[in-house]
Order: C-alpha cells, then sequence, then structure tokens
C-alpha cells in the first residue's frame, strides 16, 4: 500500500463533497453517505461504542451507536465514510481493510467532510471568524473548529487574521 500525506485523504474527502454539489454548512453525512450508495444502520448500543463498517451481502454499511450525541455521531459517521471512500478512491485498496494502520488517513478524511476547507473559508469571512458561531453552523465543538481554522491559516494562536 502507499504511502499518502494527509492532504491526499483530504482531497479525497474534498471530492466528494464537491461532487454532491454541497455548497452551505453542515455537510449532510448521511446523504452524502447515500449519494456514495453506503448504506446506514443506527441502532442503540453500549455507551463505548460509537460505529463500525460492517458487511452486508459483500459490501461495507455503516453502522452507528443512536444513542450518542448529534456531534459524536456525525464525527464516526465522517470517520467511518472516511475508510470508505478511501477504499473507493483507490484502486489499489481492498475490503475490508486492516483498520487498525489507518485510523489516522480516515481522521484526515473526515476533518476534510466535517470542515471543507472552501466552506469553512467562505462562512469565516461571512461571519468574521466568529470561531463560537462557526463551530454552530457545522455541527461541531469549538474546538474542533479552532483547530481547523489555525490549519487554514485563518487564525493564529488566539488572534484572528483579518485579511478584509
Amino acid at each position: 500500500m502507499p504511502m499518502h500525506s494527509d492532504m491526499h485523504y483530504r482531497t479525497i474527502a474534498a471530492e466528494a463533497v464537491r461532487r454532491a454539489a454541497i455548497n452551505e454548512p453542515p455537510v449532510p453525512i448521511e446523504d452524502l453517505a447515500a449519494d456514495l450508495g453506503v448504506p446506514l444502520r443506527a441502532a442503540h448500543l453500549p455507551a463505548f461504542f460509537s460505529g463500525a463498517i460492517i458487511a452486508e451481502d459483500g459490501m461495507p454499511v455503516i453502522l452507528v451507536n443512536s444513542a450518542l450525541p448529534e456531534g459524536s455521531r456525525r464525527q464516526t459517521l465522517a470517520h467511518l465514510l472516511g475508510h470508505v471512500l478511501i477504499v473507493l478512491a483507490d484502486p489499489a485498496e481492498v475490503y475490508p481493510r486492516n483498520t487498525e494502520l489507518v485510523h489516522r488517513e480516515a481522521d484526515a478524511a473526515a476533518s476534510e467532510l466535517l470542515l471543507p476547507e472552501q466552506l469553512v473559508r467562505q462562512q469565516a469571512k461571512k461571519w468574521f471568524n466568529d470561531h463560537r458561531y462557526l463551530a454552530g453552523l457545522f455541527g461541531v465543538n469549538e474546538s474542533q473548529m479552532m483547530h481547523r481554522m489555525r490549519e487554514l491559516g485563518i487564525i493564529k494562536g488566539r488572534e484572528v487574521l483579518w485579511d478584509y
């Protein structure tokens, strides 16, 4: 299996968001999975279990714990969909994957699914970099939004970079 950077996995996720013509936050992760033909199954499960990719007739199905708070469910769905997108994007990948080694890759894709660079930049400019408002708009917590805005260079530390 070739080694790729996080940017490669973010690009795979960004392409999925672009193909689905998602132009406003929050990214509807469930709809994105449906557009890709990936069934979702929700079940009330113990609190320690967030979700998994299971096989149904040899094809991947995303199982998510319906007892999780909405933000945690979205994060879980994005992570698991990241795994599926990586397999779909690379003909050398096979299903099921050895997921012990590739959670970092799925996390990179999930970050882009939940907080697409183009949408974050657009909305940050529109809402004057108000990370609290943007977190609610994108359906993530404030810490995730701050981290993403730092990654994108929209803010530095606790300072806002005003470019307009």
